[in-house]
């Protein structure tokens, strides 16, 4: 899996994971498995979620009339 992130973002995941003893990898899947169990377990999420949806990584962005 490849995931960019903002440079600040990075930087901050980096500090953590360091701080953490563990690799940068371990720690972004630890991230996303919980977002994933929130996600999962919130029902009101879904929703909201569906309509910023993203396929093969590309913007969906709806045309404003």
């Amino acid at each position: 899996m490849n995931i960019k992130f903002q440079q600040h973002v990075y930087q901050a995941l980096l500090a953590e994971a360091k701080r953490q003893d563990k690799p940068l990898a371990r720690l972004c899947n630890e991230i996303l498995e919980t977002a994933a169990n929130i996600f999962d377990n919130t029902s009101d999420i879904k929703p909201a979620l569906a309509s910023k949806a993203k396929h093969n990584g590309e913007h969906n962005e709806q045309a404003k009339n």
